[in-house]
Order: structure tokens, then sequence, then C-alpha cells
């Protein structure tokens, strides 16, 4: 039986070792921290709970395409946020709403960053060709 090692029990190494465990590779995992989950953990202090990390999830199809890789369906379903979150600033009274369309987080900016929907084009096409 081929063996692997997998360091970090986050998203990434749990999936991974799902899809290596599916084809009969023997998974061993190297973790720092006391549970699995990554970013997916909390941590508690003081009487208040933190999230790690993200609280969304914006590639879904990962989600049917990790389960397709274990023989299984995928028993989860998604709801799509709209807007996807909201930033809160002290000092401000309402929060920046963030929107998956481009023209709704142009509105929403409006004053603060001009032309956004065409600077955040811009940037994406760079991001591509690099």
């Amino acid at each position: 039986m081929k063996k692997v090692i997998i360091i970090g029990s986050g998203l990434g190494g749990l999936s991974t070792a799902l899809r290596l465990s599916n084809e009969g590779y023997d998974i061993t995992f190297l973790e720092k921290h006391s549970t699995p989950g990554g970013r997916l953990n909390t941590i508690e202090q003081d009487g208040f709970r933190f999230d790690m990390g993200p609280s969304f999830m914006s590639m879904t199809y990962e989600f049917d395409d990790l389960f397709k890789s274990a023989g299984v369906d995928n028993p989860l379903i998604m709801k799509e946020l709209d807007p996807i979150y909201q930033v809160f600033f002290e000092g401000r009274e309402k929060p920046f709403k963030i929107f998956k369309d481009l023209k709704k987080l142009e509105f929403e900016f409006e004053g603060i960053e001009d032309n956004l929907a065409v600077k955040l084009d811009k940037y994406l096409l760079k991001m591509v060709q690099f």
C-alpha cells in the first residue's frame, strides 16, 4: 500500500486525504493544532467566539467534485447570498455591502472608488494573464 503524509488538516488537507484514501493510499496527517479543520475552526476568548477564516464558500462546485471523487452524492445544499457579506467599520453607521454583481458593488462604493467596475475588470484581466 502506498503511504502519504499530509501537512495540515484544513479543508485542503482533508479533501486531498479523502481523494487519496479512495485511491487506496494510507494517510498520515501532521497538524499543529489540536483539532482538524484549519480556518474552519473558531477561537473562544473572554466570552467571545471568533472565526479563524472565511465564513462563506465562493466555489461551491468544488464540493461537487470532491464528493464525486469519493464516489458519493453531494449531500450539501448551498444558498447563494446577496450581498455576499457586509463589512462594518467603527464610526460608520451603515456597513459596506459586498456584492457578486459588479454594478451593485460599484453603486455601493460610489464616491469612494469611482469607476469600480471598470477598474476591477482591468485588474482581473491582468490576473488572468499573470
